[in-house]
């Protein structure tokens, strides 16, 4: 399988297959970190709370297509590979999943105080680290533009992930890159990443959305230094 090279320095491989295909072919520990959101299995109806324009509660039904997605959540072998092929692990959702007890959970205080939306959301992780709590109000992604993805994260929560739980030199493993959240991250922190996404789909637009965040930061970043 052939990978898009969305940068070169970091390195940032896109890969458009089944996640499963790339972890059987790389070695045991090949990647040093795999920061993951594999799906639920929570939306087989349809169903998704959303604001409406006035800032109200709404229930909307989004079409099959946009939550075909979540219909699969990975079995037994998905995890089996993922931790040969890792040495550590941040998996989001990881209380729908049969994982390892362990200490160094992570909560998601998404800052919402509206009953039908989820407060927060858990990662497991393979750190014996203290439970670590990030805030950061998830609502329109405070400027990051609009959502492509229906579960898309905010890069703020990757640049945290990367700040708190990754070594200078590691390499990471996004087996479901979704809205690409995590390339821009690790390509804002200079982390050699290999992500990716079965959904042709939402692989073409999340290529489409690194490029013109990494574009426009890269641009900031001349004038930057033109200045001084």
């Amino acid at each position: 399988m052939k990978p898009v090279i969305l940068s070169e320095k970091p390195l940032i491989r896109a890969y458009n297959c089944d996640c499963m295909d790339l972890m059987a072919g790389n070695g045991d520990g090949f990647w040093d970190l795999a920061i993951t959101d594999p799906p639920y299995g929570l939306q087989k109806s349809g169903n998704l709370s959303r604001m409406n324009s006035a800032g109200k509660l709404a229930n909307r039904v989004i079409n099959t297509r946009s939550c075909e997605f979540d219909l699969m959540p990975p079995g037994e072998e998905y995890f089996t590979a993922l931790f040969r092929t890792s040495e550590n692990q941040i998996i989001w959702g990881g209380n729908y999943f049969n994982l390892p007890p362990t200490r160094g959970i992570i909560c998601w205080d998404k800052e919402q105080p509206w009953p039908n939306f989820s407060a927060w959301e858990m990662a497991w992780t393979s750190f014996d680290y203290p439970s670590k709590l990030f805030r950061f109000n998830n609502k329109g992604f405070r400027g990051e533009g609009k959502s492509i993805h229906p579960t898309q994260k905010p890069v703020a929560l990757y640049l945290w992930l990367l700040t708190n739980y990754a070594k200078p030199g590691d390499t990471i493993l996004d087996t479901h890159g979704g809205s690409f959240s995590s390339a821009i991250a690790c390509w804002k922190m200079n982390y050699n990443l290999d992500i990716v996404e079965l959904d042709s789909e939402y692989f073409e637009a999340a290529c489409s959305r690194f490029e013109r965040e990494t574009r426009q930061g890269s641009m900031f970043t001349e004038n930057l230094k033109r200045v001084e």
